[in-house]
């Protein structure tokens, strides 16, 4: 007889199932009906997980039962009843759209009626630097003057690049432009960007940018593993503008 083939575990959570549901769901249609402690022979489960996913598999509407003198006999649905189920599935995840679509505005009302928070946000490894990077890309895109602000440090500089090495490309065909103070020696313009740099004998450990109404600094760990954290506040990133300006008219 052919196998019949496996649900893999993202569709079982889609459908509010476990793998050992199918698991007992397949050993009872092979048993057509049998007590419960048939069925877990039949599965190699013990009875109590074996309970637990008759609960699940009932209230799924895929297993009934009846009542015997001596014990409760269980009796698998149609495979046809997992279509329903799925299509159940749906119907509720529209219903629940339906709500979020009402309640989201709502949600939406609720921002900057703490204003005086600062929202921080941490990120890790490369692919958290990259998000930290397209987020610099996006905000200031959207703003009139489309420009931001760093301090670059030649110990991270190179290590960011790699998170996203098409970043300045893509910076320079969105016409984003840059200043950036260098915290050490090194660094080189690529276009649409300018750099003044601050002589000193130790490389600054982290690299900060600031743009729109936000603040992201990228470091290390004691791995050598790079971070990031992006402080959304309006206060915090005008002042570290002013403290930049200020720097950066005094450097030649």
């Amino acid at each position: 007889m052919a196998r019949a083939p496996q649900l893999s575990e993202k569709t079982l959570a889609l459908l509010g199932l476990k793998e050992k549901d199918m698991q007992v769901y397949r050993s009872l249609l092979t048993l057509s009906s049998a007590p419960l402690r048939r069925v877990a022979q039949e599965a190699g489960l013990n009875r109590g997980t074996v309970y637990d996913a008759l609960k699940r598999l009932m209230d799924a509407g895929l297993v009934s039962f009846v009542d015997a003198k001596a014990h409760r006999f269980f009796t698998a649905e149609e495979p046809q009843k997992l279509r329903g189920l799925a299509t159940r599935r749906e119907l509720e995840m529209k219903k629940a759209r339906e709500q979020l679509d009402s309640a989201i505005p709502g949600l939406h009302a609720l921002i900057g009626k703490n204003n005086h928070r600062p929202a921080v946000r941490y990120y890790e490894g490369r692919v958290g630097v990259r998000d930290i990077l397209e987020d610099v890309l996006a905000q200031t895109g959207a703003l009139r003057e489309k420009a931001y602000r760093v301090y670059s440090s030649p110990g991270i500089r190179d290590l960011i690049a790699a998170s996203w090495p098409r970043f300045s490309s893509k910076r320079k065909k969105e016409g984003v432009r840059v200043k950036a103070i260098a915290l050490g020696a090194g660094g080189k313009t690529v276009g649409l960007d300018e750099r003044k740099w601050l002589t000193q004998k130790e490389s600054a450990p982290t690299y900060i940018f600031i743009y729109a109404n936000k603040t992201a600094y990228v470091s290390l760990d004691d791995r050598k593993h790079l971070f990031g954290v992006i402080i959304e506040d309006a206060a915090i990133a005008q002042t570290q503008k002013m403290i930049f300006d200020s720097l950066w008219r005094n450097l030649s």
